[in-house]
């Protein structure tokens, strides 16, 4: 039997932009970038920018009375268009002590056909908790973290919005360095569109010649430029890349002056192979095992790709190196920076 796949409230929104939404709209959710994105979506279509002035009311906690509600809800437009009436609020138990009132005013706006709009517009990305009398009244958008199709289309339309191109490639691999998709990620719309702009205006600053380019402005802004290095230097241990990982050190050193923090994430990267590949041994697939280990899905898939040929007899042979490192610079027996040109000398 074939079951059509449930849309989502976003995708259910923009659906309803095309065949006419209610007058009484609630917009909330994970996603506070999708709610003031829908709220300013309704405020273009149905107010000139002539007359928003005129027929646009914005209200908050602070500035919010039933009064000023009544008197919103109860004008006609001016000029033509329709009216527009935003309350921007924490949750729905702030209306309970005049709930019956707002009720009854509303039940007169619930007809689309009417000239007022009135959007409730939840700021806390907590679960919010509407009444059963609102739920009738309201048409509600739940708006939740995109699924990965959405959010690439979405990436695709900032970057043509700002006429800039990032191959496919390049894309799929901000997805996952952010870890946007992650369940637990608190990574969202309004950090993401945030970093889209730095990387931006890193590409429009430098000489860009291939797709290398592109990944190291985006590891740069969302890892950060001195986590992209580190990164990039445990990724190329994993390798046995000695010159060039001495190449990047000389590049961290100037910026990571802790290097015993710098010694840890190494040992932690393969703590996590050993961990990964015995998990493995037992049957546990990769998505899995970044689960059990409570790691970063992206960096949980890329140090099993970095060291899919190695044997687990190579990666505790680096691991016992490392940590012998580490006891070295505890103890004091060599400088930091000496101790680790050491340990990469012997990859």
């Amino acid at each position: 039997m074939y079951y059509a796949k449930r849309m989502t409230d976003y995708e259910r929104f923009v659906s309803d932009e095309k065949n006419g939404y209610s007058n009484l709209l609630i917009f909330c959710g994970k996603e506070p970038y999708l709610s003031a994105w829908a709220t300013d979506r309704i405020i273009k279509q149905n107010i000139q920018a002539s007359t928003r002035l005129m027929n646009l009311t914005e209200l908050d906690e602070l500035s919010y009375s039933f009064n000023e509600l009544k008197q919103s809800m109860e004008s006609l437009p001016i000029l033509g268009g329709r009216r527009v009436t935003v309350i921007n609020i924490s949750d729905a138990a702030f209306f309970k002590s005049d709930n019956d009132n707002i009720l009854g005013l509303l039940e007169n706006y619930k007809d689309n056909k009417n000239y007022n709009i009135l959007i409730l517009n939840f700021l806390s990305t907590d679960k919010v908790n509407i009444s059963v009398k609102m739920k009738k009244l309201f048409t509600i958008y739940e708006f939740k973290k995109l699924k990965d199709e959405d959010l690439f289309s979405f990436i695709h339309k900032q970057l043509k919005k700002k006429k800039v191109f990032i191959d496919d490639k390049s894309i799929r691999h901000l997805i996952n360095v952010s870890g946007y998709l992650e369940r637990e990620s608190d990574y969202d719309l309004r950090k993401l569109t945030s970093d889209l702009d730095k990387i931006i205006s890193y590409l429009n600053q430098m000489e860009v010649t291939d797709s290398d380019d592109i990944k190291a402005a985006i590891d740069g802004v969302v890892l950060g430029y001195q986590e992209s290095y580190v990164f990039s230097l445990i990724d190329n241990i994993f390798a046995k890349n000695t010159s060039k990982s001495i190449k990047i050190f000389n590049n961290i050193y100037p910026l990571e002056k802790d290097l015993g923090r710098l010694i840890s994430l190494i040992i932690s990267s393969f703590e996590i192979a050993l961990s990964i590949k015995q998990l493995e041994k037992d049957g546990v697939n990769i998505s899995e095992a970044v689960k059990i280990l409570g790691v970063n899905k992206f960096r949980g898939e890329t140090i099993r790709k970095n060291t899919v040929k190695l044997s687990e007899s190579e990666i505790k042979t680096t691991l016992m190196k490392a940590y012998k490192i580490e006891e070295f610079q505890r103890k004091g027996l060599f400088d930091p920076k000496t101790s680790i040109e050491y340990f990469l000398g012997t990859i």
